[in-house]
């Protein structure tokens, strides 16, 4: 029976839009749990995405043209089933920032480049993907990725915070800010602030009663509520005013060239930093649900989020941790609730908009201040600083680069401070001297074996990051160091090659000034557990030829016999050593050996022939006079 034509199709679609497999599979009796996930998420985006609209310095309602295109296009393309990527404080002060360096806030300039910048940043996040770079998250330090959030948060509240005294906020960096809030606090709005502290100890103590319950929804209801009652915006407190109601169709930004330029390290920016906050909390519902998620899969669905958010002439958008713990916690399944939320967030885009014309600014404030609050993790910078003093200061000058810097100039430091941490810790020199374990016939780390046995007149050393260019030279200066401190001089070096999985011209290179160094103090260099790819630079660049074949040992075992049985002994308590170190491992070889069964016929012969060895060194080295062992 021919196979069925449709099938290879269905697979290829079920790989590029993760969501067919979970449509092929859903379970009636998981669309329960979806909706309450829904509802759940629907209650803390409405608050929060008019909150951090404003972030991103754009009207209220653009939320609801960002959101649901966000909700909606994660939903089909990304891998996570929990994860809701709507809005993000951290992604929406990066547009403002960038945004805000090349047009005023508020313009329909700045409206239009933040729409493009979305664009951008979603163009470059799922090119990323379809290139397979998923594997950038392991290169950014999380401890610096700490600070930066840190520090980020920091510069969101002290932007809303003079929205909670009734003062007009100002410019420059976060200490600019504070000094300026300072100076300026006899200008404070009585009724405001009473407004804006109410606010932030409603949210703060409905936090408490009970996590499951939409707080912010809750407060921005009653603060509409209040306001209408009492006049508030008569008696001087800034409300949102009047909002549009409706959507807006799809459009592509209407920019030119040099406004692309000017937007592309920004739209980079929030590409790295919408995958930075959405893969860690991914991964972590996955693991906690028994799936597994892509990180190019992430790359392509943050990519199409961010994109359609920019058709829809909304501004860039990121993952929500708070939402998303909110959607697991609700019992969602899959990604229908991130679908059903887009539904309920487009109904309230399309009638219930008028219903937020009096919520108060103050408000709105106090809901970014609590939200942004949970990215300040004092408690990870005291586990660092009590864990490792490096990450710590990784993370403090991260932090106080995007006070001092801004926002775009401190995610260059991050970054760059990152790249620097990585390739500092590979150029330090990690070399174990290695040493038998005593009654085996394995060789591991002196540091970690109970009563090592060294090889007398040889130095066994394996680099334990591999071979490249940034440690190269300073793991032959140690090497060097290593051979200058040993109590007797070996005859031999032996370099365990075995982590060093790809080797490149800097490391061959230095490996053949190594062997031509060690020629000149009558020391030998011996290479061991070389695999394929390495053997075959080796060979391309001579150094193989130059250290010579009979040096290259398929196992630390077969190089430390053949320097055993040609390594001369000068003063009588060398030759007891010696004699000693041979007796010891020929019985172990030969005991090893005759454990082998039949289907072990290659590593039964090996060792018989190493005993062989071992036994004529023996021998040769008892010679007349000695005394036999």
């Amino acid at each position: 029976m021919p196979p069925t034509p449709a099938k290879p199709a269905v697979s290829w679609l079920a790989r590029a839009m993760p969501f067919v497999a979970t449509v092929r599979g859903y379970q009636p009796a998981w669309l329960k749990r979806d909706l309450m996930g829904a509802l759940t998420v629907t209650a803390l985006l409405i608050p929060e995405g008019m909150a951090y609209a404003e972030l991103a310095g754009l009207p209220p309602t653009a939320a609801f043209y960002a959101a649901p295109a966000g909700l909606v296009l994660y939903a089909l393309f990304g891998s996570s089933r929990q994860l809701i990527v709507a809005v993000s404080a951290a992604v929406a002060v990066l547009s403002a920032a960038t945004v805000g360096a090349l047009a005023a806030a508020g313009s329909p300039r700045f409206v239009v480049l933040t729409a493009a910048l979305a664009l951008m940043a979603g163009l470059i996040s799922l090119l990323a993907g379809v290139l397979r770079l998923g594997r950038i998250a392991q290169f950014f330090s999380s401890s610096v990725l700490t600070g930066f959030v840190f520090g980020l948060a920091l510069i969101i509240a002290i932007k809303q915070v003079p929205k909670l005294f009734g003062i007009e906020g100002s410019k420059g960096n976060f200490f600019e800010r504070v000094w300026f809030l300072v100076t300026h606090l006899g200008s404070t709005h009585l009724v405001t602030l009473l407004v804006g502290a109410g606010s932030l100890l409603m949210l703060l103590g409905l936090e408490r009663v009970s996590k499951r319950l939409p707080a912010a929804l809750v407060v921005l209801a009653v603060s509409i509520g209040v306001t209408a009652l009492l006049g508030l915006d008569a008696l001087g407190v800034h409300v949102v005013g009047k909002v549009q109601a409706g959507l807006v169709p799809p459009r592509v930004p209407d920019v030119g060239l040099r406004d692309l330029l000017g937007l592309l390290p920004g739209a980079c920016g929030i590409a790295l930093v919408a995958f930075a906050e959405a893969i860690g909390p991914a991964r972590m519902l996955a693991g906690r649900h028994g799936y597994e998620v892509n990180a190019n899969r992430e790359l392509v669905g943050l990519g199409a989020a961010n994109m359609g958010s920019g058709l829809m002439q909304g501004f860039s958008i990121g993952c929500s941790l708070s939402k998303s713990a909110a959607n697991d916690a609700a019992g969602s399944r899959t990604e229908v609730s991130a679908l059903l939320a887009a539904g309920f967030t487009l109904l309230v885009a399309l009638f219930l908009t008028p219903v937020f014309r009096l919520l108060p600014e103050a408000t709105l404030g106090a809901i970014v201040v609590v939200a942004v609050s949970g990215m300040m993790d004092v408690r990870e910078l005291r586990r660092l600083y009590r864990m490792r003093r490096a990450d710590f200061i990784g993370a403090t000058v991260a932090l106080v680069g995007v006070l001092a810097l801004d926002v775009l100039p401190g995610l260059l430091v991050a970054v760059g401070l990152s790249l620097f941490l990585m390739v500092y810790r590979a150029s330090v020199p990690r070399l174990s001297e290695l040493g038998r374990d005593p009654g085996t016939l394995a060789f591991s780390d002196l540091r970690h074996t109970p009563r090592p046995l060294t090889v007398p007149g040889m130095l066994i050393l394996r680099p334990d990051e591999g071979i490249f260019f940034a440690n190269a030279t300073s793991l032959r200066d140690e090497i060097i160091a290593r051979l200058s401190r040993a109590p007797r001089r070996p005859q031999a070096v032996l370099l365990d090659l075995e982590v060093t999985a790809d080797l490149d011209v800097p490391g061959a290179d230095m490996l053949s000034s190594l062997r031509d160094e060690l020629s000149q103090r009558g020391v030998t260099l011996m290479l061991a557990r070389v695999i394929a790819p390495t053997r075959q630079i080796l060979e391309r660049t001579g150094v193989m030829a130059k250290v010579g074949a009979p040096n290259v040992y398929a196992q630390v075992l077969d190089a430390v016999v053949e320097h055993l049985s040609h390594t001369p002994a000068v003063t009588p308590e060398e030759q007891d050593l010696l004699r000693d170190g041979m007796h010891r491992l020929r019985a172990l070889v030969e005991e090893a050996g005759s454990t082998l069964d039949e289907n072990q016929g290659a590593d039964r012969e090996r060792l018989q022939d190493l005993g062989q060895r071992l036994g004529r060194a023996e021998s040769e080295l008892e010679g007349p006079g000695s005394t036999p062992h």
